[in-house]
């Protein structure tokens, strides 16, 4: 791709002179896209090879230019992309040392280098610089000449384009970089690695005066900027700034990005800015929950590979946070939607609001009692609850509330297979097969889905499809992209209204009462799951401000330890997580 760039601007440059106006952006180098937050924050970026942050001429502080001119090329704005007065001193000097030490390039050659030559010193290369160099001065302006000058230029440690060093070396932004700044940073264009900062502190400083020195000379600066600029310290960070290009959250924007036909070369090198509906401060609060929680659990029950993931949104279907695991550092799967598992008694709270559909009512009475089904091979299914217990007749609102399984079992045979069946495949739950076990929540899905169908009681029957990016601009900063939320009108307002109390019921005094705490500061509703053999626990609610859904587990698919079930292990870190977010949204 690069070879064939290369060749259609040689074709722009020698050929047609119809491509004048539009050289400039044919040489901008790859850009590195941004990803904000919801509060325009950054949250990373994504690139490839070269991390680079373009900026416009217009926005270059006036010191940078100086500082480049005077230690570069100080006839830069005289000449026609060859300084004849700068080869002639070269040349007397390599004459003098027998080599080729100095090469007497003005900032219009490096840039022709840089684009599109190697670094070999050779008569050959030199020659095919000269004839670009005056052909990208004929083409083009002298600021926009210095305009892609910085943004090509190396400055070391990762960091490619002046704007981008700003960052990397002083974590500012480049125009409140201060003169001493601007001088170290022009210093390092020469070799990077020879003046790095943070490795060669004293070469730094002694390059870095140089510049202010030249910048002094030829009348950039005065006396008393010289002089506090050149007495100044590094002011350099404590180590670089490392771009974040990777995390549960930029995996799952560079996913969407694709689905919304995205390639490569416009996601890691077209300059785009992505604003998504994530808060980073939640988000990295949630991580910092899940980690610390789940790692405790595990060095007490001493299951080393114990994972956990958390997943959130608003009623408007916003993504607010995704925590696919307790480090991504450690393990890059995402367990809030490439992962599918039973989900137990999560599922409840759509057969339950099936029954208050139709005749059914809270004090409605449902048998608990012993049941069991003929499966093939001359096997059966008897199914049981938690407790090893049976209640007998048992109101609906304590079988929901208690989550008791044979009830359920039994309200769900009262409603009909065909009818369930066409509730859990309307939300997603199963598709073509299905088992009487689904009701329990044998079937499998993950978080993001829970989740995105708890919506419908949040909303009083209306699904917003979750979504995690808002707009993205290009690199001209022109809106390309802006998001379409999309409503599901799933259920009657009238009938959603009947299970809500149950499940807030469920959250003060049922399985997960360790949650009731919550409701001295804000209402909390939801439901638990644990799956057989307490494989996989959960706990998914709301409140006003947001939905959420927790999970803990194992990738091996192991038990966890007796007892570990969604009320007593997922909800208490459901409430952490709610308790210090809610303030913030």
């Amino acid at each position: 791709m690069i070879k064939i760039k290369k060749i259609f601007v040689f074709f722009a440059v020698f050929v047609t002179s119809s491509y004048a106006q539009s050289l400039k952006d044919i040489l901008i180098p790859p850009i590195s896209s941004i990803v904000y937050d919801r509060h325009g924050r950054v949250i990373g970026y994504l690139y490839k090879d070269q991390f680079r942050l373009y900026v416009r001429y217009k926005d270059i502080p006036e010191n940078v230019i100086k500082a480049l001119i005077a230690t570069e090329d100080e006839r830069f704005f005289e000449h026609k992309g060859i300084d004849y007065k700068g080869i002639a001193r070269a040349a007397f000097e390599d004459l003098k040392s027998l080599s080729i030490k100095q090469g007497g390039s003005t900032i219009t050659q490096q840039l022709v280098k840089m684009i599109f030559l190697s670094p070999k010193r050779t008569l050959s290369r030199k020659l095919k610089e000269f004839v670009l160099a005056k052909q990208i001065e004929e083409k083009l302006s002298k600021e926009d000449i210095l305009e892609l000058y910085l943004n090509y230029a190396y400055f070391g440690q990762g960091a490619y384009g002046i704007k981008t060093a700003a960052w990397v070396y002083f974590g500012k932004d480049l125009k409140d970089l201060t003169l001493p700044e601007i001088a170290l940073l022009i210093g390092l264009i020469k070799a990077p690695s020879y003046y790095d900062p943070f490795k060669h502190p004293e070469r730094a400083i002694k390059r870095r005066n140089i510049v202010l020195t030249n910048m002094y000379k030829l009348g950039f600066i005065n006396l008393v900027e010289y002089t506090k600029a050149i007495s100044s310290p590094l002011g350099i960070l404590n180590k670089p700034n490392r771009p974040k290009n990777r995390g549960y959250v930029l995996d799952y924007v560079k996913r969407k990005l694709k689905s919304l036909l995205y390639d490569d070369l416009a996601i890691y090198q077209g300059g785009l800015k992505i604003y998504t509906t994530v808060d980073n401060v939640i988000q990295k609060k949630v991580q910092e929950h899940v980690k610390t929680y789940v790692d405790k659990l595990s060095k007490l029950h001493k299951i080393p590979d114990l994972q956990g993931a958390a997943f959130g949104t608003n009623k408007k279907g916003e993504i607010l946070f995704l925590v696919g695991g307790k480090d991504y550092k450690v393990t890059q799967f995402n367990r809030v939607y490439q992962t599918k598992r039973p989900i137990g008694s999560t599922i409840k709270p759509f057969i339950y609001l099936e029954a208050l559909k139709r005749n059914y009512n809270y004090t409605s009475i449902i048998p608990d009692t012993p049941i069991s089904f003929r499966l093939t091979n001359n096997r059966f299914w008897t199914p049981v609850n938690y407790e090893k217990y049976f209640h007998g007749p048992i109101y609906l609102k304590n079988a929901l509330i208690y989550s008791v399984n044979v009830a359920t079992i039994h309200l769900a045979l009262k409603l009909g297979y065909s009818d369930v069946y066409q509730v859990l495949k309307k939300y997603g739950f199963v598709k073509r097969y299905f088992d009487l076990s689904y009701v329990l929540g044998s079937c499998q899905s993950n978080l993001w889905k829970l989740v995105r169908n708890y919506m419908v009681f949040a909303n009083k029957g209306v699904i917003w499809e979750p979504f995690i990016i808002r707009k993205i601009k290009n690199f001209e900063n022109k809106v390309i992209y802006k998001h379409k939320p999309v409503s599901i009108v799933m259920e009657n307002p009238k009938n959603v209204k009947k299970i809500i109390p149950l499940l807030a019921a469920v959250t003060k005094y049922g399985t997960a009462k360790k949650l009731s705490y919550l409701w001295k500061h804000f209402p909390v509703y939801g439901k638990t799951g644990t799956t057989n053999d307490f494989r996989d626990i959960y706990f998914v609610g709301w409140t006003p401000k947001f939905l959420m859904g927790v999970w803990i587990g194992r990738d091996s698919y192991k038990s966890l330890w007796k007892g570990a079930t969604g009320g007593n292990t997922a909800a208490p870190l459901w409430g952490k997580i709610a308790l210090d977010i809610y303030p913030l949204l």
